[in-house]
């Protein structure tokens, strides 16, 4: 066992502690409730598995033995479980944490020897690798995937539905479970009127948004922004983007801005505007130093050119901290805004909502009703100022804040504008619209559209999705009326007692 070495944390230990032993008892412990028969033996009630527990045994050598005692400490000092891995089952890992003290025995020259408990809550250990499921077996009205789960305990998948044609509605069902989200019974355009993607520049098509855009003529919500700068398309993390050129030192006084602006297209009726919006998009806000500073903002006109609704994400102080605010016309061609919310722009990715990784926003207007989406919740404010005017322009405006450095990765990424027919997101026959990616996530009982959270869109009752041991099938179904079924990846880590 002396060439076993561990990792915990993302720390490799191999260089701190020689590992003699490790102690990984066969299944673990289980809690069985019994009660009395009126004869022979007893009736289990309930039977649970306990925590797997792992001791290791090891010795440590160092000139200064309680400075890499003190190092240890820190490593092992976590508030939750931790990525575990051993050199002797390279393929797998435990959610693991220390429990107890680790003691220590002093021995001849420099040398110390110990013992440490670890307690791994999930009681499994996880592959180290996804298995992923692509290809369906033949099936008419379905799709039908083939899994085998060579785990010993139940697995729970993680799925991605692209959809191909517009739908309404996702089925997920095996043996043992079964999930929908969305309406089965919604019907397409035959009884009722599909809401029409009108503007559609998600992921490369972002390049021809650039294009067919109207440059600086963004209407906004007040009128300070010095909109005369030049927006350009730029290539990073494999994606494109639409940022504002730096001009620095180009005006001292007021907010130096590009903007771009696009018409809502006449729908497949001949009517021009709206007043059922549907705007999703994916920027990037994040700041690399204290002192930069900048906005993106993204507005909804109406037929007369004033400004009806939008957000703006706002870096305007010395620090990491910013602002989403949601702000409304006030009817008398100024603005209020309804909700403030702060943020850190810094590149931590889990504190940043627009980080490299995340980005992913909507507004949704029914009317004088609008929906916002910030960090995994939706908000609905009533707006009686904007009540029966008609969405005519979406406008994205990038600022500097006057002279300042700039915030470093401001960008627009992708959008898509969306005309509804009916005035409730439930009802809405082809609410997945062609393109759309679903992510069903039953080890983080999650579901997200196209990187928004959509928990709602859960039916009633459904169940989270549970692979068994071995062999399997697993159905996908869609609304009846789709015309090309969804590319579909099914990906889940095996896991072992």
């Amino acid at each position: 066992m002396s060439a076993v070495t561990m990792n915990f944390n993302k720390t490799d230990l191999s260089d701190l502690i020689e590992i003699h032993d490790i102690q990984r008892d066969i299944g673990n412990n289980r809690s069985i409730a019994t009660s009395y028969t009126s004869t022979i033996g007893v009736n289990v009630q309930q039977q649970t598995i306990d925590a797997k527990f792992i001791e290791v045994k090891f010795s440590i050598w160092s000139k200064d033995r309680n400075t890499l005692k003190h190092k240890l400490a820190g490593i092992f000092n976590v508030s939750s479980a931790k990525k575990l891995v051993f050199s002797d089952e390279p393929d797998k890992y435990y959610l693991a944490m220390p429990i107890e003290s680790i003691s220590m025995q002093e021995t001849s020259g420099r040398w110390s020897t110990g013992s440490m408990r670890f307690i791994v809550p999930d009681g499994v250990a996880h592959s180290s690798a996804y298995k992923s499921v692509t290809e369906p077996i033949s099936a008419t009205d379905r799709l039908v995937f083939e899994v085998n789960n060579e785990g010993n305990v139940d697995t729970y998948p993680i799925i991605t539905i692209k959809n191909n044609s517009e739908n309404g509605y996702v089925g997920i069902v095996n043996a043992q479970s079964a999930f929908e989200m969305g309406n089965r019974e919604a019907v397409d355009a035959s009884a009722a009127k599909p809401s029409e993607i009108l503007l559609d520049f998600r992921e490369d098509k972002i390049s021809s948004g650039y294009t067919k855009a109207l440059k600086n003529k963004a209407i906004t919500n007040d009128g300070t922004e010095y909109i005369v700068g030049t927006a350009e398309m730029l290539n990073l993390w494999d994606r494109p983007h639409i940022r504002l050129k730096n001009l620095r030192g180009e005006t001292k006084l007021q907010n130096y801005a590009t903007s771009l602006t696009w018409e809502i297209p006449v729908d497949s009726d001949g009517e021009v505007g709206s007043l059922d919006d549907y705007l999703w998009w994916r920027q990037v806000f994040w700041s690399e130093a204290n002192n930069q500073y900048g906005f993106i903002k993204v507005t909804v006109s109406d037929e007369a050119g004033q400004f009806l609704y939008g957000v703006e994400t706002f870096k305007r102080s010395l620090g990491s901290e910013c602002e989403y605010n949601f702000f409304v016309s006030d009817g008398k061609g100024g603005y209020n805004i309804l909700k403030r919310w702060g943020f850190d722009a810094s590149t931590m990715g889990d504190i940043n909502p627009f980080s490299v990784a995340k980005g992913w926003s909507d507004l949704k207007r029914n009317d004088d009703k609008i929906q916002v989406f910030y960090r995994g919740s939706d908000f609905t404010f009533t707006v009686p100022e904007i009540k029966d005017k008609k969405s005519a322009k979406i406008h994205i405006t990038i600022g500097a804040y006057r002279d300042n450095p700039m915030v470093s990765h401001m960008y627009l990424d992708e959008i898509y504008y969306r005309k509804d027919f009916v005035s409730i997101a439930k009802d809405i026959p082809n609410r997945y619209p062609i393109g759309s990616t679903i992510i069903v996530n039953n080890e983080e009982d999650t579901i997200m559209v196209d990187g928004i959270n959509k928990f709602g869109d859960r039916v009633h009752g459904s169940s989270w999705i549970k692979l068994p041991p071995g062999k399997s099938q697993l159905e996908i179904y869609t609304s009846s009326w789709v015309k090309k079924k969804p590319t579909v990846s099914i990906n889940f880590e095996e896991r072992w007692l």
